[in-house]
């Protein structure tokens, strides 16, 4: 870069890369530009998405984990969702898997919400 500077001078490089900063820029809020241009639908062109209604449900139970389950699951996920779990899952796994839910991603469980639901689930999916 020396043989650079001696050869324009300090003042040109600088002078480059400020252009050359500069029509980066340009072309970055160009495109972003463009691009928002292309997606925009407008407020009058908004779609909207028919979703099949919900069919699953729970396992029914008399144990109280149970409630809990068809009041707090539902929120992030459907109840098909339990069916996707490895079956004979036992209380420690099923317990583990709702800390997850709860730690990673907000489920609104406290500690007697997933012993309860623990043991619901253990019981109600030992078998599909």
């Amino acid at each position: 870069m020396s043989w650079w500077l001696s050869v324009v001078g300090a003042s040109r490089v600088a002078l480059a890369i400020a252009a050359m900063a500069g029509i980066a820029l340009a072309m970055a809020l160009g495109v972003q530009s463009s691009a928002v241009g292309a997606n925009d639908l407008g407020k009058s062109d908004v779609r909207k998405i028919d979703l099949p209604p919900e069919t699953a449900v729970l396992r029914s139970s008399l144990l109280p984990g149970y409630e809990i389950a068809v009041q707090k699951c539902g929120i992030c996920h459907s109840a098909d969702y339990v069916n996707l779990q490895p079956l004979g899952m036992s209380v420690t796994q099923w317990a583990a898997e709702m800390t997850k839910m709860r730690n990673a991603y907000g489920a609104p469980l406290d500690e007697i919400d997933i012993n309860l639901l623990s043991v619901y689930l253990a019981t109600a999916y030992a078998d599909r």
